[in-house]
């Protein structure tokens, strides 16, 4: 029988291995951290408070995090794509993309039956594909931010990104989610950072 959850004691040196069918919570002498593994990244991130200087949990192992990309990092042409499409919209309307993963190719998908506002964008077209790498919506004028409703619906194991001030120079952010629980990513960390465009990008 395959747990979908399963939860352990890092008690030896060696952490055990990860027999949950989605993820584990492992306690350690440092805290609770919960990781996950799919065809694309393997994770293992912190979802408690870090604990007062020279207090552990006796007993138990120390833990640190980690974030493996089993992939090649992304071309940063997907975004510029992206960030071209968005720019394109009616109003800067808040737009979607995935970027999917497969025969060894990155590519850009942004789904036909997206309905969007300068403040919401819904889909339903590719949301239950295991190619998906990452999803990627717009937000227009705005600053890019990671809302209330993006922390309800991003509740996958997968990289989000949100493009914002794109009547500006574009900035970006993203984040590991892992069921519910995120951390946030460098861009670096993810993409190829080299683009033909850096006057558009001062940043790069």
């Amino acid at each position: 029988m395959h747990n979908l959850v399963t939860y352990t004691l890092h008690q030896d040196e060696v952490l055990p291995a990860n027999d949950a069918v989605f993820y584990q919570y492992i306690t350690a002498a440092n805290g609770v951290f919960v990781r996950a593994e799919n065809d694309f990244v393997d994770a293992c991130l912190r979802v408690t408070a870090p604990l007062p200087p020279g207090i552990m949990i006796r007993g138990l192992q120390p833990l640190m995090g980690w974030l493996r990309l089993k992939v090649p990092k992304i071309p940063f042409a997907i975004l510029e794509q992206a960030v071209t499409d968005a720019q394109d919209t009616h109003n800067l309307d808040e737009t979607l993309y995935y970027v999917t993963w497969k025969n060894g190719r990155y590519r850009l998908h942004k789904p036909a039956d997206q309905q969007g506002t300068v403040a919401a964008v819904r889909s339903h077209t590719v949301e239950t594909d295991k190619l998906i790498v990452m999803d990627i919506h717009s937000h227009g004028r705005s600053a890019p931010f990671f809302s209330p409703t993006d922390d309800h619906d991003e509740t996958r194991l997968r990289f989000y990104g949100v493009i914002g001030s794109l009547d500006n120079v574009p900035r970006f952010k993203f984040r590991l989610g892992i069921y519910g629980h995120w951390m946030e990513v460098p861009m670096a960390a993810l993409f190829h950072m080299e683009s033909r465009n850096k006057a558009t990008y001062a940043w790069l």
